[in-house]
């Protein structure tokens, strides 16, 4: 008796329902599994003999291995569906399609009838077989853990060693300085509050904030007032903004600046990260702009740098109700995940912002916008009840390089409604396209299209008369009316896709019109995670007043494209990913690259500590003997001429993160 492997099984198995789908009702499977087997498994042939009228009668009983059990679940032969007419008993094993309609939806019928298999006749598009992958043979496998589940947990455990490690480290003397307009890096000596050294660097690069904060009055301080106060805070903040801008060092390794300005830690929590960094902004954003609002003359009206006021509004027939009572925000929560959709960041905020029902809608408008807008990007689980952490997700979440407020505001609220409205319509239009397009191309799970190509390539090159002019007549007309209905089909599908994509073209565009793009808003930031815990597992993208874009990862900058800032897929598995965008007004190029005059007291100590380190770099490399290595730089101390007994602020090191010694100006 011959044992088929569980390969062979299924490969037969396969055989035979595409032999039950091709061959109608004149068939059933014991045949079809006997003239698979009296031709070795050979479908095409097995298929010709059928056609031939072969039933496969004689088959030598060694074949007959397979239990009662495993013919019966395996190889049921195809119910009749409601999508064709039945087929009638008893009719030849040949299809005639030249009299009527109703054999063409029988040869149709066949073509869907087939099971889940994806074998055709013609070049095979099969995945190879698991059981043909070729594994060493001394290789030790534990059935428990996948070399995927080995790598993360390695990455984890870097992720937490780095986490954990606030060391510096120690590079090569020609990587100290800044090249030419490459940002400088911000790097917290604890790693904790790294995240907001990049929301510092990210917000420094925001020529909106940039230009305010150049301009703040530096408030009186005392020698007495703690090291966190606003005075203390507005001081550090300005000069570090100062040395962000001019210092001629590749990265900034700060004491005390950040940590003035009061982030909470990150533990590491995935969760936790944009909650903190939200949080951060606000305290950054608030102290800022008070302190903007506190230095205008009393005719001058509050600058809203940061914060937007916003509101509810009520539409119930023609007439829409404002509710007065308004709120003010600096950072906008955008909720993404698998069960959320559209995937877009302007189309998330329109389904969030605006609820429809059957009397009406209520939407969340903004009355006064603000310089800069902020989205905490947040992934949320399937199951909105659950507690759970979000589920993974490989699908990626869009933003835009720019994007028009103006459907947001409250002045614009009824022609942005009927705006909506229209997208709806086309949205439901599609939706139902789409369903359309499916039935006619799919049926239990099968490619119709797919199928009707493998019936008419079995007829054209596969079939035989084998000198018989009735069967070569029948295998000609069979082919002929075969691709007449895929053709038809063919065309149908087409027609459907460009109705779709015409009123996709449309939907996009629905906003695009004068009165709804006065409000440009520009990326400017984007915040990133891995989903992994440490310092170097968050990083940020900057757009330098040149239009560069910078990736900065701890202490290393590098230049990348825009396409990269606009769809970098990292974390995705993770539920991490973009986690803070920051959009601010478009302004002119001119206005974007006009440079920022600094307080005299940092930028006379900033030029003073560029002099030293250009003496420091040249002294050294004269001293450096032949064949010996990069020494290190040492950490440049920038002290408040200004205060009295008041200690440095930072330290301004190279990229390497240096040798610790004392270096008096």
């Amino acid at each position: 008796m011959h044992i088929l492997t569980p390969q062979e099984e299924q490969q037969e198995r396969e055989g035979v329902e595409l032999l039950l789908g091709m061959m109608g009702g004149d068939v059933v499977a014991d045949q079809a599994l006997r003239v698979l087997r009296k031709y070795n498994g050979n479908v095409q042939k097995a298929a010709d003999a059928i056609l031939g009228g072969d039933r496969g009668e004689g088959l030598d009983p060694a074949w007959s291995h397979l239990s009662q059990t495993s013919q019966e679940t395996a190889f049921v032969e195809p119910k009749s569906t409601a999508i064709a007419p039945h087929v009638p008993q008893g009719s030849s094993s040949v299809i005639d399609l030249t009299n009527d309609d109703e054999e063409i939806s029988r040869a149709l019928q066949m073509s869907l009838e087939t099971s889940q298999t994806e074998t055709t006749f013609g070049p095979s598009d099969r995945a190879p077989d698991p059981a043909w992958q070729i594994v060493p043979s001394n290789a030790a496998v534990d059935p428990r853990t996948t070399q995927d589940d080995r790598s993360l947990k390695d990455a984890i455990q870097a992720s937490l060693d780095d986490f954990n490690a606030d060391e510096l480290e120690i590079f090569p003397l020609e990587k100290t300085l800044r090249e030419g307009g490459r940002p400088i890096a911000l790097r917290p000596e604890v790693s904790g509050i790294a995240y907001a050294a990049l929301v510092i660097q990210a917000l420094f690069f925001v020529p909106q904030v940039r230009k305010n904060v150049a301009n703040l009055w530096l408030p009186h301080v005392d020698v007495n007032l703690p090291r966190d106060s606003p005075e203390h805070a507005i001081w550090n903040l300005v000069e570090l903004f100062t040395n962000l801008d001019l210092a001629q060092l590749s990265s900034i390794v700060d004491k005390e600046v950040v940590s003035s300005l009061s982030p909470a830690p990150w533990a590491g929590s995935t969760d936790s990260l944009g909650d903190l960094t939200a949080e951060f902004v606000r305290s950054l954003a608030h102290l800022i702009e008070s302190h903007i609002n506190a230095q205008k003359s009393e005719e001058d009206v509050d600058v809203h740098l940061f914060h937007f006021f916003h509101g509810n509004a009520e539409i119930r027939g023609h007439s829409p109700k404002v509710n007065r009572k308004i709120h003010d925000g600096s950072v906008v929560i955008v909720e993404i995940g698998d069960g959320l959709s559209p995937n877009d960041l302007v189309s998330r905020l329109a389904t969030s912002l605006n609820q429809y029902s059957e009397t009406g809608s209520v939407h969340e408008v903004i009355f006064e916008p603000s310089q800069l807008v902020m989205f905490q990007i947040k992934w949320v689980p399937n199951n909105t009840a659950s507690t759970g952490p979000a589920k993974s997700s490989s699908d990626a979440f869009f933003y835009p390089k720019s994007f028009y407020l103006d459907q947001f505001l409250v002045g614009n609220l009824t022609i942005a409604n009927q705006k909506r409205a229209q997208e709806r319509q086309m949205l439901e239009e599609i939706e139902a396209l789409a369903k359309e397009k499916a039935f006619i191309t799919h049926f239990n799970n099968r490619d119709t299209l797919k199928d009707l190509r493998a019936s008419v390539y079995y007829y054209e090159h596969i079939a035989e008369s084998k000198g018989d002019e009735d069967r070569e007549e029948t295998i000609v007309s069979a082919a002929t009316e075969l691709k007449k209905t895929l053709g038809i089909l063919m065309n149908k599908v087409e027609e459907i896709d460009r109705r779709i994509a015409s009123l996709q073209a449309a939907a996009a565009v629905i906003f695009d019109c004068p009165e709804l793009q006065q409000h440009r808003y520009d990326l400017r930031g984007v915040l990133m995670h891995t989903g992994l815990p440490g310092r170097k597992q968050i990083y940020s993208y900057v757009q330098d007043s040149h239009g560069v874009w910078w990736k900065t990862l701890d202490y290393t900058v590098t230049e990348v494209p825009e396409e990269t800032v606009l769809t970098d897929p990292t974390g995705l598995h993770l539920s991490a990913g973009p986690y803070l965008l920051i959009y601010s007004r478009y302004i002119s190029d001119e206005d974007r690259i006009a440079p920022v005059v600094w307080p005299k007291v940092f930028t006379d100590s900033v030029e003073e500590h560029n002099n030293t380190l250009f003496s420091l770099l040249q002294r050294d490399n004269n001293d450096m003997q032949p064949g010996s290595s990069s020494s290190s730089i040492p950490s440049l101390s920038f002290p408040y001429s200004h205060i009295q007994s008041r200690t440095s602020s930072m330290d301004v090191v190279a990229e390497q993160g240096m040798r610790y010694r004392e270096f008096n100006c």
